[in-house]
């Protein structure tokens, strides 16, 4: 008989997979901001009790991606410009000290997987498909942190830049707007090629501070500034 899984593990288990869930669809957009979420629909959603998703929603509401209001319930919070500003700030200097280790280190291998990427983020601009190209992206700036020898710094990364996803996934989704950042995800695998690490460190600056002109565009900003303010 197999063994059976402790309880408490099951139950940290289950209130894990609802936090993933419920984060990954707040940060997609497919849960917009306001949008009430009714721990009775999410559980049956999810296929578990409420207990895990009320814990789920708790955590959320700590990181900023929820807003519990008593009395009354749960909805996704704004845009917050602040919390955009700090895993910008976070992201960026983490990074650039990352791609400088990768360009300090780099060999063949790495080389491969860099051109074996950019090719599938050309395929997936040119048939306009949005999803395959974010996940190569991600798949790219995670070459970089395991070629520095900090593949952990990544996961911290990871954590800390949920508010900056939800701004990447409402972003500009046309091929030209790819092609863009396909261009500056080639400028700076260019550079870590070279082991150029100061124009490594600068292009991948001008890449990452590109949020703040999608923000721009898409008048997040004036929207995110009120919903800062204090009630």
């Amino acid at each position: 008989m197999a063994p059976t899984m402790p309880l408490e593990n099951r139950h940290r288990r289950l209130s894990e997979q609802a936090l993933d869930a419920v984060r990954r669809q707040i940060v997609t957009g497919v849960y917009p901001p306001d949008t009430r979420l009714s721990e009775v629909e999410l559980s049956e959603k999810l296929g578990v009790s409420r207990t895990p998703v009320r814990e789920a929603l708790i955590r959320l509401a700590e990181e900023g991606l929820v807003k519990i209001v008593p009395q009354i319930g749960s909805f996704v919070a704004p845009i917050s410009l602040d919390a955009v500003r700090q895993a910008q700030f976070i992201r960026e200097h983490l990074e650039c000290a990352l791609i400088a280790e990768a360009a300090k280190h780099i060999d063949i291998g790495v080389n491969r997987q860099m051109s074996d990427n950019l090719k599938q983020q050309a395929i997936a601009a040119q048939k306009g498909d949005w999803d395959s190209f974010y996940s190569y992206d991600e798949a790219l700036h995670a070459i970089w942190a395991t070629a520095s020898g900090n593949s952990g710094v990544w996961r911290v990364i990871q954590q800390s830049k949920v508010h900056l996803d939800r701004v990447r996934q409402i972003s500009d989704r046309r091929p030209e707007h790819m092609a863009l950042l396909l261009k500056q995800h080639t400028t700076i695998a260019n550079a870590v090629a070279k082991g150029d690490v100061a124009t490594a460190q600068t292009e991948l600056r001008n890449h990452l501070r590109l949020v703040f002109v999608t923000m721009r565009k898409l008048d997040i900003a004036r929207n995110a500034a009120t919903a800062d303010q204090p009630d």
